[in-house]
């Protein structure tokens, strides 16, 4: 089995992300201020305040598709610090948080925990867990880990699911280390 981090185990054995207790929080502490009708400012279309305008955006091909992080748009700017369009402005999410709305995206992106699951779309490429590694410059790369090939790591962007060859000898230790015990058997 593969090596995965604590907070992620506890998070796949606990209940779905609740909208009201999970994501509400996030949206308020981090969009609200250019995404809600409290502040008058709906940049983009996007209003997070107002769930029957919220609840049109989540669909197939709205900027929140229902089992599928990594096409929805939302959590594309969110998640990937170098997306043209990144979320929010001069800030970024904690790592906690973007697993949290990809959790909740991925079971669904339901606002209210009673309503049926809506069927969804397979997924077309699964995302292993995000992790943060870092390079020998100190910059911080989100991703997941595919496998450990000899001197290189292969790593599946959020943005795209992409798997992207990386030298281990551009890592630091810590980030080698880690490679490491997520190939470890």
């Amino acid at each position: 089995m593969k090596f995965l981090p604590a907070f992620l185990l506890t998070a796949t054995a606990a209940a779905a992300a609740d909208f009201k207790k999970d994501i509400a929080p996030i949206f308020e502490k981090h969009c609200y201020e250019c995404h809600s009708d409290k502040t008058g400012k709906k940049k983009a279309g996007y209003v997070f305040d107002d769930l029957a305008t919220l609840k049109l955006d989540i669909n197939p091909k709205g900027g929140i598709v229902p089992g599928n992080p990594a096409e929805s748009h939302i959590f594309k700017v969110v998640a990937d610090p170098e997306h043209e369009a990144h979320m929010p402005p001069k800030d970024n999410l904690s790592s906690k948080e973007i697993e949290t709305l990809r959790e909740w995206i991925t079971e669904g992106a339901l606002l209210d925990k009673d309503e049926p699951k809506p069927v969804m779309e397979p997924v077309k490429k699964s995302l292993p867990p995000i992790m943060t590694w870092t390079n020998f410059e100190g910059k911080k790369i989100k991703a997941g880990f595919v496998k450990l090939e000899g001197e290189t790591v292969y790593l599946r962007m959020p943005i795209n699911a992409q798997e992207v060859p990386y030298p281990m000898s551009k890592l630091d230790a810590a980030s080698q280390q880690q490679a490491k015990e997520c190939a470890a058997p």
